[in-house]
């Protein structure tokens, strides 16, 4: 089975882009109802599920987007693989949803908000979106996070009216989160038969499995250590209330560069079964200019208008959030291309070995940093630690693939030249209107509009090759439904 990339991408980043709107209208009100303290108990008990969840999932994940990408014309063979998978899936939920009710009654703190974030775990057991991505079918995918995002939006300004509602709040997230991940059952018939009970071994993928846990665990050693490490140092909820929010912005922004690693991961896995390396290298060649595209503008405009755009969006209260807002934005850059080098290449072709080994030193630096830093800095410091330990995966793995002649070094810098260019220049002018302007909303839209005119125009003055070929392709379809 064969899909448009290109087509994959656009179902991806048009729900990115709904997901993108859906925070703007939920976000200011929910942090002014729940406060910087609701917010950050949620932060904090949604970290702590977070690890078991991480053990319910390991890195079956990935590793069904792999193999049912592989096995995507082979219907017996992928009905085999998906039904092992989810089996071990099934039982390592079951077994982490024992533990996480023992942490509850022993451990946590906020017993009540902890055991409704425990839905989590009933949604990792039934979620089978790897399925679907492995077969490159990301419509479905794609309409059900619509669905689940417009019922959401309706719940929280329904139910969610005071800081009482926290509960309610915690409770809207996670039982729609498990929703949607039911609702992509209704198709699996589509892609997957019946087998034997008897036939299914669940571990015998085990050790590969382990292999891509270790990546995930490390991934998320950056998001979900960081605020269980600033509810240890800190007093009270508020650290944690800053650092959710301005990682908010960040998280829900930077899956417009990565979800290209999610759409392209079976497709290269499909090329690299086929020795089919000159692909490969064409694929990586038009990433790196797609990430450096997106990511420098995005950081560079982060970092200029947060002042304005934190105190209107979230409320006065948050306004530590402002500095590490600037601090996350670096995020685009590192984890986008960490996503290409680690996500879509080496684990795509067998390599995950070195992504874990990789995100494994980033991790251990973060913590090590994080150790050093929040105590004295608190949220501030959790946010330098993780762009440091970004940038050092980022520098491990381009490094690697140098010099195993996996991929020349110099095309990342001449692929970034263009758009480092265009995004200094930017940032000039953005930095004027501030001194002209005051500092108020309606500067704020400027200064975004401003940003995005000059960035292109800047691009097309270079004639970046990617520029010209969206616009290209944007040409053709116009025309196509214009006869």
């Amino acid at each position: 089975m064969k899909s448009n990339i290109k087509k994959n991408y656009l179902f991806n980043v048009s729900y990115q882009l709904f997901a993108l709107l859906v925070p703007l209208i939920t976000t200011p009100y929910i942090s002014r109802v729940l406060s910087v303290e609701g917010i950050g108990v949620y932060s904090y008990t949604y970290s702590m599920v977070r690890y078991f969840w991480l053990l319910a999932a390991l890195g079956s994940s990935t590793l069904g987007t792999r193999t049912i990408g592989v096995f995507q014309d082979d219907e017996d063979k992928r009905s085999y693989e998906f039904w092992n998978l989810f089996s071990l899936r099934f039982i390592l939920s079951f077994i982490m949803g024992i533990l996480y009710i023992g942490y509850i009654a022993f451990v946590a703190d906020n017993k009540i908000i902890s055991l409704i974030q425990g839905i989590y775990l009933l949604g990792v057991m039934f979620d089978i979106t790897w399925l679907f991505q492995g077969m490159e079918d990301f419509k479905k995918v794609t309409l059900k996070n619509f669905f689940i995002k417009i019922l959401n939006v309706i719940y929280i300004f329904v139910f969610i009216k005071t800081p009482d509602d926290l509960a309610k709040y915690v409770f809207g997230l996670a039982f729609f989160t498990l929703i949607g991940n039911l609702s992509l059952w209704i198709n699996l018939h589509k892609y997957v038969n019946k087998i034997k009970i008897k036939s299914l071994k669940p571990f015998k993928d085990s050790k590969l499995v382990m292999q891509l846990f270790i990546p995930s665990v490390a991934t998320q050693i950056f998001f979900v250590l960081d605020k269980t490490m600033i509810g240890w140092f800190s007093n009270g909820s508020l650290e944690n209330g800053y650092y959710e929010q301005a990682l908010k912005i960040v998280d829900m922004t930077l899956v417009i560069i990565t979800t290209l690693s999610t759409v392209m991961i079976p497709r290269i896995a499909q090329e690299y079964k086929k020795g089919n390396k000159s692909k490969i290298q064409g694929f990586l060649d038009k990433s790196f200019k797609f990430v450096f595209m997106l990511a420098i503008p995005m950081s560079i405009g982060i970092i200029s208008v947060s002042s304005i755009f934190v105190p209107w969006f979230f409320g006065p209260e948050y306004n530590k959030s402002i500095y590490i807002l600037c601090i996350l934005s670096l995020l685009y850059v590192f984890m986008g291309i960490n996503s290409l080098t680690g996500t879509q290449y080496l684990v795509s072709t067998n390599q995950q070995n070195k992504h874990t080994k990789f995100l494994l030193i980033g991790g251990t630096c973060n913590v090590i940093l994080n150790l050093i830093l929040i105590p004295n800095l608190y949220s501030i410091g959790a946010a330098i630690s993780s762009v440091t330990g970004e940038l050092i995966i980022t520098i491990l793995e381009i490094n690697y693939l140098n010099k195993t002649n996996q991929y020349d070094i110099k095309k990342v810098f001449k692929y970034a030249r263009n758009y480092v260019v265009a995004g200094v220049i930017m940032l000039s002018v953005l930095l004027l209107l501030k001194t002209i302007f005051n500092n108020n909303i309606l500067l704020l839209f400027i200064m975004i509009a401003s940003g995005f005119v000059i960035y292109i125009l800047i691009l097309l003055m270079e004639k970046d090759s990617l520029v010209l070929e969206i616009i290209n392709m944007l040409k053709k379809k116009i025309i196509r439904r214009v006869n």
